[in-house]
């Protein structure tokens, strides 16, 4: 972050109250202004960085007491399944569905996104809503994508369409990321597919990568392809790819009955799905794809 910012952010990491309080009662703005380098606020640093320092919570309460935003830290505790913050920031008014209206990337799909279960059973619970299809698939909503995907595939418009934790092209233009990562972001963007296919590949994936057999079964049935790497990650793979890596056997081994590929690659690092579930910590997930890879 700037430079102005650095001696509260020592007293965030060090968990040192009365130093953070006595630096934004000598300059408020600390609470409220942007920084033009790394996390943009302060409580969203505080919120990312801090969730281990016993009391968080009065630091947070010293920061939105001088008037910081709770929209965007809420995101951000999504993101790193910071539950005892999202809760204390729903509480002081944070917007449970974010502010970029219902077609918006809200906490809640941040918190499916980065598999923050917590954070998910929270803003459930609170009443999030599920407006489109990857959020009705990330949480096993059969009767949403029923009511989102025809019987013959045609998308209704509450499907929505193809999005990701880092926005469109004016939001990453705006974003604090440098030059180089914005034209990335940009361009892979660029390339997701957002048409109904992919829109229902995309949901397919946000399906399996929970756990959620009856929800994947449905989006085969209404269209999703089975090999699909779909638009809207950043590490583009196949179900079966999000399947080993979050450890999900029961979808692993439906996935491969019904003729998923073992061998793809996804399209960022290479690896196939035996890759993916070495690295999520999935031995024995790991051995059935090594199986049956060797068939």
């Amino acid at each position: 972050m700037d430079a102005k910012f650095l001696p509260a952010i020592s007293a965030i990491k060090s968990g040192d109250v009365e130093r953070l309080g006595a630096l934004v009662q000598a300059d408020a703005t600390l609470a409220t202004s942007r920084s033009s380098t790394s996390h943009p606020t302060l409580l969203q640093c505080l919120v990312l960085e801090a969730t281990d320092t016993p009391n968080q919570l009065e630091l947070a309460r010293i920061l939105i007491d001088a008037g910081a935003d709770v929209n965007g830290p809420l995101c951000a505790c999504a993101s790193c399944n910071n539950v005892a913050a999202a809760t204390w920031l729903l509480d002081c008014g944070a917007a449970i569905n974010g502010l970029g209206g219902l077609g918006g990337w809200s906490p809640l799909e941040e918190a499916l996104y980065w598999n923050s279960q917590d954070v998910v059973h929270l803003l459930v619970q609170r009443g999030a809503s599920v407006h489109n299809l990857r959020i009705a698939a990330g949480l096993g909503r059969r009767d949403v994508i029923e009511a989102r995907v025809a019987a013959d595939g045609t998308l209704r418009p509450e499907a929505g369409s193809i999005n990701w934790p880092w926005g469109d092209l004016n939001v990453i233009e705006g974003s604090n990321f440098d030059r180089s990562v914005k034209d990335k972001l940009a361009a892979k963007f660029a390339s997701f597919r957002n048409d109904s296919q992919g829109v229902i590949n995309n949901a397919f994936l946000y399906a399996c990568m929970h756990g959620h057999m009856a929800a994947a079964k449905l989006l085969l049935e209404r269209g999703a392809q089975l090999d699909a790497i779909p638009g809207g990650f950043d590490y583009c793979g196949t179900a079966l790819h999000y399947a080993a890596l979050r450890g999900h056997r029961a979808i692993l081994e439906f996935l491969i009955e019904r003729g998923a590929d073992v061998r793809i690659k996804d399209t960022k690092v290479g690896q196939t799905p035996v890759g993916w579930a070495d690295y999520g910590g999935h031995p024995e997930i790991k051995d059935v794809l090594q199986q049956q890879s060797m068939k």
